[in-house]
């Protein structure tokens, strides 16, 4: 079965970077909006050390515009009030961000600010 999404939307939340195991994964939250009659789908993005797309995901902050391929996922869980509930998530293993919203690359010092 082969299990491959794309979806297109914002960063809700500013990526985090922890350990798990062995391994250090990059986590944020993704809203994707269906417009205003319908509400905003939430998706946990994860990905994992030793990827291109862990290292482009720590880089980005909330609100960039993003789109995202990689393996979908459904997470149980039950809250402190003991509901059973389910978080659809992202795998990520590939992640385009357009160029305005990546962060700027340093720049170099004017020639006439050396001081020689």
């Amino acid at each position: 079965m082969i299990n491959v999404v794309t979806f297109a939307g914002h960063l809700g939340s500013e990526p985090e970077s922890r350990r798990a195991g062995e391994k250090i994964v990059t986590s944020a939250r993704m809203a994707l909006s269906q417009g205003k009659e319908r509400p905003t789908i939430w998706l946990d993005l994860d990905a994992w050390e030793g990827s291109w797309s862990q290292k482009d995901l720590a880089k980005l902050r909330k609100g960039a515009r993003v789109t995202v391929t990689g393996r979908l996922t459904l997470r149980e869980y039950v809250t402190k009030a003991g509901e059973q509930r389910q978080a659809l998530g992202v795998n990520v293993q590939g992640i385009e961000a357009p160029r305005s919203e990546q962060p700027a690359a340093p720049q170099a010092a004017p020639q006439d600010a050396i001081p020689w």
